[in-house]
């Protein structure tokens, strides 16, 4: 169980805090991003802007149509001029939660399988750090993986030997400027 214990409340002022992506759906496992942002809430004063969309859509010209839309627009337009941004990466094992969700087809699955090491913001990535599937990334609600480059902070969050391989291809692309890791994670990074 995830814990995060907040005890201190910010006297910052005008924090805002926005998903970056949509949201995962459908699924029995737990990503607690509504439990950080709850969290963020709290420690700041603010209300988290919620992005209610899938995160993957069926086709290029549904995502379109929805970015269109005033409300989602106007989310998205903030996460991209977020100053800070706090991401973790996800797997391409048989069990990564975007495999489970019912928004890939079972040969996408096996394309990312072979072709990507993980995925940031559910972009996936190449051992590289490339966009591994770039029609897949145009489908994808979510904040482009390019824009991370761009912020103040881009603040990767995740550990576990699972991870390693998502962890260097994200640092690789230039994704983070920041790594918040376990010891056995940032010890196995540095010999990568």
């Amino acid at each position: 169980m995830l814990h995060f214990n907040c005890k201190f409340a910010s006297n910052k002022k005008d924090v805002q805090t926005v998903y970056l992506k949509g949201t995962v759906a459908n699924s029995s496992r737990n990503n607690y991003a509504s439990y950080i942002a709850e969290k963020f809430n709290q420690a700041f004063s603010t209300q988290t802007l919620i992005l209610p969309v899938p995160v993957i859509f069926d086709n290029q010209e549904t995502r379109d149509a929805v970015l269109r839309d005033r409300f989602i627009h106007q989310i998205m337009e903030t996460a991209a001029t977020a100053e800070i941004a706090l991401f973790t990466v996800g797997t391409t094992m048989d069990d990564a939660m975007l495999f489970q969700l019912g928004y890939l087809t079972a040969e996408q699955i096996a394309y990312l399988k072979q072709h990507a090491v993980g995925d940031a913001i559910s972009q996936f990535i190449d051992r590289k750090g490339q966009v591994a599937d770039p029609q897949l990334s145009k489908q994808t609600m979510a904040l482009p993986i390019e824009q991370l480059k761009l912020k103040r902070h881009s603040i990767l969050v995740a550990g576990g030997s699972t991870k390693l391989a998502a962890l260097h291809a994200a640092l690789v692309g230039g994704y983070a400027s920041e790594l918040i890791t376990d010891l056995e994670d940032a010890k196995q990074l540095i010999e990568m």
